[in-house]
């Protein structure tokens, strides 16, 4: 059959070979982000018995300059680029950074896959994740890209002495139990409730806000997620749960929930931060998602890659990960891939919360 590149995944037989491990990628799970994410142009690869999920979308020079926190960088991208918007490939669904996006029944050529798909669209960027990259059967025709170091995914092993949360606590060191005892004073007058569709859909813009504050605050600012979005998952997947949290019958905070396999994933939060101190919101936040998936009994939580030292006091380890980057411009990768290969993320502070270790 060879390889074809499409934009509606409606046009294609696509879970005809997906199993149930691969749920990020299939049908009902793209289609809900198609649905509701009309700025982004979806690519949709098909090379026989594999799959393989991207987006396309526009990135102001100003936004990418500041993900890398080097002046040279910011210098040269505002020199080159000042005038011009940038068109970024992402071979993964940007918004699910941590579980691949492809589905693999035979071995592929990542190589031919991106000219395919250069062919047919405009293009300035490629973005690669490494476990796509590096599962290519030919990586070594895989020339012009720049591997980079991108801000870790933070994990916690849910260990399975941990009967409830409370057992959770008792295995943290006292300044750490105290600090959780903290939360749950701060944050006793809080209700938190599990959100149905209907709830979402008539406070659509409300939730939208509070999940913009947090996006502000990243340093690559890529597309917009819209919250509707979860509409459409909660009303496909019972394994999907919106948490809110409220004062007053006042929405403060929400939290996202995946359940599937062994793991637990948190991805969408958002918060008025005019209360998060005040209430711990964010804090409480992790606290019920632990809890969560201790009673699920899950092995792994997945928190993802922002706020990375704050999460691991409540024990959570990054794993490193990167991307592969190829700049489609010959001239501007020469200028580009020194300063690409440079980027590193912010250091920051391990903590060690548990009184031992599993």
């Amino acid at each position: 059959m060879g390889i074809k590149v499409l934009n509606d995944i409606s046009s294609i037989e696509w879970d005809k070979s997906i199993g149930n491990e691969h749920i990020f990628v299939s049908y009902d799970f793209l289609k809900c982000y198609q649905d509701h994410h009309s700025n982004l142009e979806h690519i949709y690869v098909v090379d026989d018995e594999n799959r393989f999920y991207g987006h396309l979308f526009n990135v102001k020079v100003s936004d990418i300059s500041d993900y890398g926190r080097n002046l040279l960088f910011k210098c040269l991208l505002h020199f080159f680029l000042r005038f011009t918007q940038l068109r970024f490939f992402y071979f993964i669904n940007s918004f699910l950074t941590n579980v691949p996006s492809f589905s693999l029944n035979k071995e592929f050529y990542l190589d031919q896959i991106i000219i395919s798909v250069l062919k047919e669209k405009e293009v300035d960027f490629v973005v690669i994740p490494d476990f796509l990259f590096e599962h290519s059967s030919n990586t070594s025709k895989l020339s012009g890209y720049v591997k980079v170091e991108v801000e870790e995914e933070m994990i916690l092993n849910i260990s399975k002495a941990w009967l409830d949360f409370n057992t959770y606590k008792s295995s943290l060191k006292t300044k750490y139990r105290k600090r959780i005892n903290n939360i749950y004073k701060r944050s006793k007058s809080l209700e938190i409730r599990l959100l149905d569709s209907s709830y979402i859909e008539s406070n659509k813009d409300q939730i939208q806000q509070l999940f913009d504050n947090v996006t502000k605050k990243a340093s690559f600012k890529g597309t917009v997620f819209n919250v509707e979005t979860l509409y459409s998952l909660i009303n496909r997947y019972k394994t999907f749960n919106l948490y809110g949290y409220f004062i007053d019958n006042n929405l403060l905070a929400f939290s996202s929930e995946f359940s599937h396999v062994d793991k637990l994933y948190s991805y969408f939060v958002g918060i008025d931060y005019s209360c998060n101190k005040k209430y711990s919101l964010y804090e409480r936040i992790l606290c019920e998602t632990i809890s969560n998936a201790i009673k699920l009994k899950k092995h792994h939580l997945v928190f993802g890659r922002t706020a990375n030292e704050f999460k691991s006091n409540f024990g959570a380890y990054p794993k490193k990960s990167y991307v592969y980057i190829l700049v489609k411009n010959k001239y501007l990768r020469i200028v580009l891939n020194r300063i690409l290969t440079k980027i590193r993320p912010r250091k920051w502070v391990q903590r060690f919360p548990f009184k031992s270790f599993d």
